[in-house]
């Protein structure tokens, strides 16, 4: 089966759904883009923010089945959290490593439905679809799929908004953890203002921690910034000690710190006197052109992470309510029509088809017996050859039948000549060997036979001890197996006798 081609959207359209900022990622060039003009055919992407998501670490029982996880998490939810039933939300789970053997931990994420339909009906009256919406905590893991970062460390990110600001782990490349910080750049600005008691600017407050930050030549507005400030790390500092207790990390390897309007000028140090680590610049490079001023880094992540979804077309964090429509072939409706013009094209050229195959059964059938009776006369040929070879082969066999027998008789005859040539010489030796024994010891071997690999003879001496002698000096040879029972004595003759059984092999 072919696989269906997926559409290539030549533009990403990034829009901020607060402010309706908008830029667009085309041919490795991103531009300033309005939402009005905004082509059609474009990929659309927003975000979430992290101060409109609910996120919990929850526990759940190995022994509950993957059909009754989705509604056992949703319930468990709603309870701990103390969700109103009547608001309907949106709840997504991520399933994080645990050595529990008898739990598993997720991280879920709870956002009201309505609100996402709200904030992002604004986006939808310029765009009409909105292809990818996810929660700006989550738009960091493309840093990691695209290679902008090595997903061997626990590193966190830190990032001021305009209405928000948040904080993010992730440890190998994983999301870990998350939460809505409360400090966005409004909120630093109004606290800051209340501590120098006058009004400032936003617009100039901004440009005051980007282009001077806490190294700034106004003596007031540095101390009031450094009290602000140090209470934010704090704040920080604490919110880091929780997540690494809560999720068992041993240490946090890096921090990356940036803002919607730039870098902030002074806070590596703070970084490294409240929290211990080395401030690392939130700033990432996607376009040729992108050094040519600077972008909102949240465009930058959701223009990523459109990429990273057009790879992997994972569902499981975009939470966009105005998704583009599948084709219409993929469509219920569409799956329908197709049936309906199918089954009246079908209808119509049923005769037609039921002539034009019986023509065709026709025609192979003629091609198939011209083929058969070829078959058919190689199959009598072969048959007629097979037999000839049969009657040939019993030929063979009958007279290798006769010559195994002649080789047989003929290798018989040789084995019996060969025993008898080594065996006589080879029995006569022994016979040589025991009577040289028995003239040592001055006895006399009488009636020696050879049966069946044994040699028995008897041994007569006028003394028992000559008849000992001569066996303990066969025994000596080691050569033989010597069986004897006993020395008696004839006492007519006045001689001793004792029959002795060495074993023989006639085979040597």
């Amino acid at each position: 089966m072919v696989a269906k081609k997926e559409k290539n959207y030549s533009n990403i359209i990034s829009i901020d759904p607060i402010t309706l900022n908008s830029y667009e990622y085309s041919k490795n060039e991103i531009k300033v883009n309005k939402l009005e003009k905004s082509k059609k055919d474009s990929f659309f992407t927003s975000y979430i923010p992290a101060k409109d998501i609910i996120t919990a670490s929850i526990e759940m029982s190995r022994n509950i089945s993957d059909e009754d996880l989705k509604d056992a998490i949703e319930i468990k939810v709603y309870d701990e959290l103390g969700l109103d039933s009547a608001i309907d939300y949106s709840i997504t789970y991520l399933e994080t490593e645990t050595n529990d053997v008898k739990n598993r931990v997720y991280n879920v994420f709870v956002i009201d439905s309505s609100m996402v339909n709200e904030r992002l009906s604004r986006v939808k009256k310029y765009t009409k679809y909105i292809d990818f919406v996810t929660g700006s905590p989550f738009l960091l893991q493309s840093l990691y799929k695209k290679n902008f970062l090595e997903p061997d460390s626990v590193d966190c990110f830190v990032y001021f908004q305009k209405d928000d600001a948040f904080l993010a782990i992730y440890r190998d490349g994983e999301y870990i953890y998350s939460k809505s910080l409360h400090y966005s750049l409004a909120q630093i600005n109004e606290k800051f203002c209340e501590l120098l008691g006058e009004r400032v600017d936003e617009k100039d407050f901004n440009n005051l921690l980007v282009n001077e930050g806490l190294k700034g030549n106004n003596l007031d507005y540095q101390q009031h910034l450094m009290k602000l400030f140090g209470e934010i790390f704090l704040y920080i500092n604490d919110v880091l000690v929780y997540a690494k207790r809560s999720y068992s990390l041993e240490s946090i390897d890096k921090i990356y710190i940036g803002s919607e309007v730039g870098e902030l000028l002074g806070l590596d140090e703070y970084a490294q006197s409240y929290l211990g680590l080395e401030a690392h610049e939130f700033n990432f490079s996607i376009a040729i052109n992108s050094k040519e001023w600077y972008i909102d880094q949240i465009h930058i992540l959701m223009i990523l992470s459109a990429q990273v979804y057009f790879d992997e077309k994972d569902e499981n964090l975009n939470f966009s309510p105005f998704k583009r429509p599948p084709p219409l072939s993929e469509r219920t409706s569409g799956k329908l029509l197709g049936a309906v013009i199918a089954s009246t094209i079908l209808s119509l050229a049923y005769p037609g088809y039921q002539l034009g195959y019986d023509y065709f059964l026709q025609f192979k059938l003629s091609k198939q017996r011209k083929v058969f009776a070829e078959l058919n006369k190689k199959t009598i040929a072969i048959k007629r050859e097979l037999a000839n070879i049969k009657r040939a082969k019993n030929k063979v066999n009958s007279l290798l039948k006769k010559e195994g027998q002649k080789f047989e008789f003929r290798k018989k005859l040789l084995n019996e000549i060969y025993a008898k040539k080594i065996s006589y010489p080879m029995k006569a030796l022994i016979l040589s060997e025991l009577f040289q024994i028995s003239n040592r010891s001055q006895s006399k071997i009488i009636d020696a036979k050879f049966k069946d690999g044994v040699l028995t003879f008897d041994i007569q001496n006028r003394s028992d001890k000559k008849i000992t002698e001569f066996i303990q000096n066969l025994t000596k040879l080691n050569k033989y197996q010597i069986n004897t029972k006993k020395i008696v004595k004839n006492d007519k003759k006045g001689m001793y006798l004792s029959r002795i059984s060495i074993g023989i092999d006639d085979e040597k």
